[in-house]
């Protein structure tokens, strides 16, 4: 179902990444393709059709996995499939799976941060201003989800100095 991405797919992968992310929320072209070289960040993509349906962009941390991005084409969307690969996904895991969103606050993230608590995350109280991710980007105001537990204070400061220290270094 899910596999390791192939390099030689990374324009498609882009793409998607492009069509489904404000440009601040993700790295420019050649900072993100050389992510594929770190041991500790994996992307993994579904097919359907003979094309890329979905992917998930992971980190992995001492205590955790990140899922930094994950995205369905919008061709493929609304029907189930973002959460049977999620579930999928989350069934592989055996450390806990941290999230960042938007504060829930418009409608669209409103209905993120319900699509993600259908499917077994907690909202957390905790949060952070995402650094720019690469110079003429802006910082993005984020709140933490965590599965299959909710986080706590301690997780959260752990995720936090690790995040800061691993991804947005």
């Amino acid at each position: 179902m899910l596999t390791l991405l192939q390099e030689d797919h990374f324009e498609s992968l882009y793409q998607l990444f492009e069509d489904s992310f404000p440009s601040d929320e993700y790295r420019p072209y050649h900072m993100q393709r050389s992510l594929l070289s770190d041991p500790h960040y994996q992307i993994y993509v579904y097919e359907k059709d003979h094309e890329l349906a979905a992917f998930f962009a992971t980190w992995e941390g001492p205590d955790f996995i990140f899922l930094e991005h994950f995205a369905v084409k919008l061709r493929f969307r609304n029907g189930g499939l973002g959460s049977k690969l999620l579930q999928a996904f989350l069934e592989q895991q055996v450390k806990p799976v941290v999230i960042e969103i938007e504060p829930p606050e418009g409608e669209i993230e409103k209905r993120r941060a319900d699509f993600y608590k259908r499917n077994g995350f907690t909202l957390s109280g905790w949060g952070y201003v995402q650094p720019p991710l690469a110079k003429g980007q802006n910082p993005v105001s984020l709140v933490l989800m965590s599965y299959p537990k909710p986080l706590q204070e301690q997780a959260y400061q752990s995720f936090k100095n690790w995040v800061f220290n691993h991804v947005y270094s």
